[in-house]
């Protein structure tokens, strides 16, 4: 939390304002660990967090806690924590907890799917193939997490939706993530995928669906191609 351009922009973050003192320190701290303004390894220390903050150490352990046991943070003693660097492992297992959470609430969706949710989502679609073609990473991701949202939301499970909530955010702690999404393969696999996840509800089988999307998650070649694309990265920067 030494460098000052890294704390410039942690607090100009927005968000929804937040109720309580630990809420407000808990989610300018997460979002600038998931942005990369605390890298990982980088030490916090509490003294220095609630002197930016002008509040007592209290909710700032709080909110240290709750960033811990979300995995966002190491803590060895109230002197020693470290922000956390997700590993391949872990985001492989992410993906499997992910697939299992998403494929129960398009189970339970799939009776709430009306006329306006199918057609919403081949629109979605129809905007992933447009960004596609156009190369436009930011909004074919963007178009892609709307259709997951329609049919979470759906699915009426408020705790499902919590837990995938806090998945989405521990995967882009992986830095990797990017260049993997980023290659054309992945993001073609991803339109058929989806093409199979809306034929799915237009059949009324939860049970396909919930096998449709738990393939989509656990994917052979996802995995491999994360390791791929760390292997790449990692190769660059040593030639640089």
């Amino acid at each position: 939390m030494n460098d000052k351009k890294a704390r410039k922009k942690l607090f100009n973050i927005k968000f929804k304002e937040p109720e309580t003192l630990r809420e407000r320190i808990y989610f300018h701290l997460r979002e600038a660990i998931i942005h990369g303004y605390i890298p990982a390894g980088r030490r916090i220390i509490e003294k220095e967090i609630s002197q930016e903050f002008n509040v007592s150490i209290t909710p700032v352990r709080e909110a240290i806690l709750q960033l811990s046991m979300e995995g966002f943070v190491e803590i060895k003693t109230h002197k020693d924590i470290i922000v956390k660097q997700i590993s391949l492992k872990e985001i492989g297992e992410i993906y499997e907890v992910q697939a299992v959470l998403e494929g129960l609430a398009g189970r339970l969706a799939v009776p709430n799917m009306h006329k306006e949710h199918l057609l919403k989502m081949e629109k979605l679609i129809e905007d992933m193939i447009k960004h596609f073609k156009s190369n436009n990473v930011d909004r074919f991701y963007e178009a892609n997490e709307k259709m997951h949202e329609i049919y979470l939301k759906q699915s009426g499970h408020e705790l499902v939706n919590s837990l995938i909530s806090t998945l989405n955010l521990r995967k882009k702690m992986f830095r990797y993530r990017v260049t993997f999404l980023a290659k054309r393969d992945v993001m073609e696999k991803a339109i058929e995928d989806h093409k199979r996840i809306l034929k799915g509800f237009l059949s009324r089988n939860p049970e396909e669906v919930e096998k449709i999307i738990i393939d989509h998650w656990t994917s052979d070649t996802r995995i491999k191609d994360f390791e791929i694309a760390m292997q790449n990265d990692l190769a660059r920067k040593a030639q640089q």
